[in-house]
This record gives structure tokens, sequence and C-alpha cells, in this order.
């Protein structure tokens, strides 16, 4: 659907996720608002994933998330041998709250 992250990201923007999570220690915080959120706080709206070229740590994901308050924004997880386990069971448990 999108050619590369940026052109994902920019859409993303104008439908409303103008806001920015970050994953932080056993939470997922809003940049602009400052605010930290539990995964059972927030839901996935949508899923895109994007592999920029043959490095295998060039594979990232954009998550267009929403708040059970209605603060809507992306978040951007790369992947990679080096990702933090810590980082990589957050969105484990974001993703099992989004199927569930």
């Amino acid at each position: 659907m999108y050619n590369d992250l940026a052109d994902a990201v920019e859409s993303l923007k104008e439908k409303g996720f103008d806001h920015t999570f970050e994953l932080g220690n056993d939470c997922i915080t809003c940049k602009e608002l400052d605010v930290e959120y539990s995964t059972d706080d927030l839901s996935i709206n949508e899923t895109h994933k994007f592999d920029q070229g043959t490095d295998p740590g060039s594979e990232s994901t954009v998550y267009a998330i929403e708040s059970d308050s209605g603060v809507k924004g992306t978040l951007i997880m790369s992947y990679g041998k080096y990702v933090d386990p810590e980082k990589a069971e957050l969105i484990d448990r974001l993703l099992k709250s989004h199927e569930a």
C-alpha cells in the first residue's frame, strides 16, 4: 500500500494519527503529551511492515495506534539482531491485546 516508511507515516498523519508513541519501560509514551499508557489502554488500527534492503537490521514496522481516550499516533519499531527484548515484549503484549 505504501512505498516506504516515510510515506506510511505521512499518510497516517493525514488520517489523524498525528502523535508519536515511543516504547518506554513497561509502558508506551506519547511524546507530545508526555503521557504514559499501558498496552491495555491502546489499540492497533493499522500495521505496515517494511524491509528497506538486504540488511536484516533494516526491517521496520509502523503501527497506527489509538488510546482509549482517543489520542491517535504512530509507533515505529525497527527489527534486527539488536532488538531490546523488553521492548519486543511490550510490542508482543500490545499485539496480543489487539487480537483479543
